[in-house]
């Protein structure tokens, strides 16, 4: 090795850059040291010969990457169909700890002769700024006062639980909550102890947000939506009894000892079955059925309105013919 040759060598093995050269048929032909160390996490050692290895054979095990679009943007590269490909991808190791690598692979513009034509693969380790970005994508989404979902993250939420209700025909029901005489328990009490009763209330609808097709959110001010997936409008009727029950039970007491209390109305999508009579038997019927995601959040509200109008501390729901009823027993 002449010194240039050992002077590329260890400008390369200095990068904190993974970088590996590989021919037409993904075999690498050179790794540098940055990239033999991240083969420490696999439980392999510093000296391991590389040479020989399919790097397609080392994507596909790695069952967590985002694999076809991967594998085809490198194979299209080493086919000559694209002059470049990158992307981002997330990659575990047996240690468990995921790790986010950004691909980058283009042709050399020298091959060598008993090779032909080689290609540069570089792979940069971008964990640390996929973490901030989770943490600043999280920041935006959350409410600062409850640590609920904020509006933005409920729409978003919502747009893909009433597309999942749609495509399995399963029941989703919405509730919107809202602390009555709002406004005179921040007169009364001030805006610090305002906000500590809005986070009881949070912490309240929280506990009733447990799987993976439910959302509490702060839709605004004094008012809360809870989601809930997979859940029929009878069910949700007893839901929200309980939350309006658990509320009242933290005996919080404003302007001449009014207890503080909430109104809640509920609209749902979902399968109900028609009774049967001698000219037609029963059948299985869709409420709510819409395109528009928006919809049962619309009637929530309106069943809301109700309830405030009703006298608060009550259930309303929206039923399937836009009437309003309320439910007597529970």
């Amino acid at each position: 090795m002449n010194v240039a040759e050992q002077l590329l060598s260890g400008i390369l093995d200095t990068l904190s850059l993974q970088v590996a050269v590989i021919d037409e048929a993904s075999s690498i032909l050179y790794v540098n040291q940055a990239w033999r160390s991240f083969g420490l996490f696999y439980g392999l050692q510093l000296d391991t010969d590389w040479f020989g290895i399919a790097y397609l054979d080392i994507c596909k095990a790695n069952e967590d990457t985002n694999q076809p679009a991967l594998l085809e943007g490198v194979q299209q590269v080493l086919s000559g169909a694209r002059d470049h490909f990158s992307i981002d991808y997330l990659c575990h190791t047996p240690t468990q700890e995921p790790t986010w690598l950004t691909l980058n692979l283009q042709p050399m513009q020298s091959s060598l002769a008993e090779q032909g034509p080689c290609f540069l693969l570089t792979l940069t380790n971008i964990t640390h700024h996929k973490q901030v970005e989770d943490r600043i994508s999280a920041l935006t989404l959350t409410d600062p006062l409850t640590g609920l979902a904020n509006r933005r993250r409920l729409e978003q939420f919502m747009r893909d639980e009433w597309s999942r209700a749609i495509r399995h025909q399963s029941s989703l029901s919405v509730m919107m909550v809202d602390a009555d005489h709002f406004k005179q328990l921040n007169d009364s009490m001030g805006h610090a102890a305002g906000d500590d009763c809005l986070r009881q209330v949070a912490t309240i609808l929280q506990g009733f947000s447990n799987r993976p097709g439910d959302l509490a959110a702060r839709y605004g001010g004094e008012e809360f939506v809870l989601v809930l997936g997979q859940t029929t409008q009878a069910e949700a009727v007893k839901i929200a009894e309980r939350i309006r029950q658990k509320i009242m039970a933290l005996d919080i007491r404003f302007a001449g000892h009014r207890l503080m209390t909430v109104s809640i109305g509920i609209a749902s999508l979902g399968a109900h079955h028609a009774q049967s009579t001698k000219e037609q038997p029963a059948r299985t019927q869709w409420l709510n059925f819409s395109e528009d995601g928006n919809l049962l959040l619309e009637q929530a509200d309106k069943a809301l309105y109700v309830a405030k109008k009703q006298g608060r501390n009550r259930v309303e729901v929206y039923d399937k013919h836009h009437r309003l009823t309320v439910p007597l027993s529970v």
